[in-house]
């Protein structure tokens, strides 16, 4: 569906609304993520990564909403009316749950500007910085990194954390921390809302845990495992330990009814001495308080 040109709006959000409703027709999903903090080019590398795979558009909120009304998508008017603040939307036929996969490893490091929020804890690594000695030092003391001077230039003595988790990073660290080839800032695209064949998927929803998964995952097969064994089900993966756990009670139930087989009379031989050696112990134990 084409929206024609009309004197009330302008020509360039025409165009912008048909090219939201051919993507829309286009892919079975539309996702979005904020562009606060995000860099133009870090949009320019994902483009480029994900080319095959992901449309980027950045458009208004608005236009999209008026998009969206245009379609027949169930529930897409209500991802719609949820979109706040400035977006990118991100076009695409794999899930939500892949497409945030596929970001999160596409996130990059870079250079920290004054301003950022640390992504993770900044540390500085003791070694020799490359720098010579100067009034740079003091920017070292000022964020109480220690250092010496050895061979004519700056060595830092020992790793340092300069900022946590969370903290704001001021411009004189993040001067420092891009003189020493630091990029402590983990950027990239977040969603915070995605839509998929009628249901709509918040930031918590999209939010995947993978070792957790990776572990949920094991312990399943293990339980699974183990209930088939106990249930005697037959498979290539349990064929093996149902046969030895039979061999096994065979075995026991053999040796407990004394079955005049070589391999039995062995193990209830040693069964027969080692409760032999128990008798005897308990045996001396009562003599000896008897005797006193």
């Amino acid at each position: 569906m084409q929206i024609e040109l009309h004197k009330k709006f302008p020509k360039r959000k025409v165009e912008m609304l048909n090219k939201i409703l051919n993507y829309l027709n286009e892919y079975r999903v539309v996702a979005k993520a904020d562009l606060i903090g995000v860099r133009a080019s870090q949009i320019q590398e994902l483009r480029r990564k994900l080319r095959d795979k992901v449309t980027f558009i950045v458009a208004k909120n608005t236009i999209f909403r008026k998009a969206a009304e245009k379609t027949s998508k169930k529930n897409l008017v209500n991802f719609a009316n949820a979109l706040k603040g400035p977006s990118i939307f991100l076009f695409t036929n794999i899930s939500p749950f892949s497409l945030t996969i596929l970001l999160n490893k596409s996130k990059v490091r870079v250079a920290a500007k004054g301003g950022d929020i640390a992504t993770n804890d900044i540390v500085v690594p003791a070694g020799n910085t490359g720098l010579p000695p100067g009034p740079v030092i003091s920017e070292f003391s000022k964020f109480k990194i220690p250092t010496k001077i050895e061979s004519g230039s700056i060595w830092i003595s020992s790793d340092t954390v300069v900022a946590k988790k969370g903290e704001v990073i001021p411009s004189e660290l993040a001067s420092l921390l891009s003189r020493l080839g630091i990029k402590p800032i983990e950027a990239g695209l977040s969603l915070n809302l995605a839509y998929e064949d009628g249901e709509v998927f918040t930031s918590e929803d999209l939010t995947i845990d993978l070792e957790s998964v990776k572990e949920d995952l094991r312990l399943s097969v293990q339980q699974a495992l183990s209930l088939a064994i106990n249930a005697a089900y037959l498979t290539p993966d349990t064929a093996s330990q149902i046969l030895a756990k039979a061999y096994f009670n065979a075995l026991a139930l053999a040796v407990e009814a004394e079955y005049p087989e070589k391999e039995t009379l062995l193990n209830a031989l040693k069964i027969a001495y080692v409760r032999a050696l128990v008798l005897a112990e308990k045996a001396n134990f009562k003599f000896e308080e008897t005797k006193s």
